[in-house]
């Protein structure tokens, strides 16, 4: 044990005296880690190129091209309007001396104040009127007018009141006629508006428009179809020019649906299964319902010639 402990300690002694000799190189020690620069002296990294971004566009209010000329322009920072449809133009309500008067069963006092000289309305049929509805007691009061709106509405005889299908028959396109309702022909107790009072005698001043001419060519039999039915047909239809537009055959029929095709559903009204008509639309009841597709012209009047095949009817629609 002590041996080993002098041999350690005369080992130590040798190399510590060797180090000390002159012309000994002794290693130099490595060289210290490069000390971090004071935070105020640390490079700071490039700048990048500035990038040029575009200024935002100014905005300037664009006046629609619907707007009349000399309409005030839309005011900076304030949010245009948007614009209402275009109305049709007001008709002026046609007035002047009674050429013929009559009277219709219920007291309904027929005027005609300008006769037509084109086709002439049958009863149940359908028609192209403008009209302008006031109350008796009172004319200046303006419950409803197809003249204020600048259209006339295309509608079944069967399909308005008592009046309208007593007093309007007989008149021709292009004629004038003022009624004077009683109101139990009218709307009696159940008023469909404010503007007139339960019990109310109405006036109506009738311009006649246009009007479905039906030639019956042949008979059916068994029910009368209504204005609302699905009816099943065979049917051409052409332009006003004879060319043909549409031809569907008895083997492979067509099923109208209400609403689809306004001059079929009026035209095929009073038919019996087995009958053939032959119908001339006027261009206001030829309008294609949004969703229906058919290569048919539309806005134009048309020609049918149409065979009912089958038919069912429906509940008769509320208001009618």
């Amino acid at each position: 044990m002590r041996s080993a402990f002098v041999f350690a300690l005369a080992g130590l002694t040798a190399l510590t005296f060797a180090a000390a000799q002159p012309g000994t190189a002794t290693p130099p020690p490595p060289p210290p880690a490069p000390a971090s620069p004071p935070a105020s002296t640390q490079p700071k990294p490039a700048t990048p190129p500035p990038i040029n971004v575009p200024k935002p566009l100014t905005r300037v209010p664009i006046t629609p091209p619907s707007t009349p000329p000399g309409a005030a322009p839309v005011t900076p920072g304030t949010p245009a309007q948007p614009e209402a449809p275009p109305i049709p133009n007001a008709i002026p309500v046609p007035d002047g001396p009674v050429i013929k008067t009559s009277e219709a069963d219920g007291g309904i006092l027929i005027e005609d104040i300008k006769i037509g000289e084109g086709y002439e309305v049958k009863p149940g049929g359908a028609v192209v009127a403008h009209y302008h509805g006031t109350l008796k007691a009172d004319p200046t009061v303006v419950f409803d007018s197809s003249f204020e709106r600048g259209e006339p509405i295309p509608f079944p005889l069967s399909g308005v009141i008592e009046g309208w299908q007593k007093g309007v028959p007989g008149m021709k396109v292009g004629g004038v006629r003022r009624l004077t309702i009683p109101a139990k022909l009218a709307y009696g107790e159940r008023s469909p508006s404010p503007k007139i009072p339960a019990n109310a005698d109405l006036i109506f001043v009738i311009q006649m428009v246009d009007a479905l001419q039906i030639e019956e060519i042949t008979p059916g039999e068994g029910e009368a179809a209504t204005n609302n039915c699905v009816a099943v047909t065979a049917h051409i239809i052409k332009d006003k020019d004879g060319k043909e537009v549409e031809k569907v055959e008895a083997k492979t029929p067509y099923i109208w649906l209400p609403g689809e095709f306004e001059a079929m559903q009026f035209g095929v009204e009073g038919m019996k299964v087995g009958g053939k008509r032959r119908l001339l639309v006027p261009a206001k009841m030829n309008t294609i319902p949004m969703g229906v597709i058919t290569m048919r012209p539309q806005g134009v009047p048309l020609i049918v010639e149409v065979e009912l095949l089958a038919m069912r009817n429906l509940p008769r629609q509320r208001g009618r």
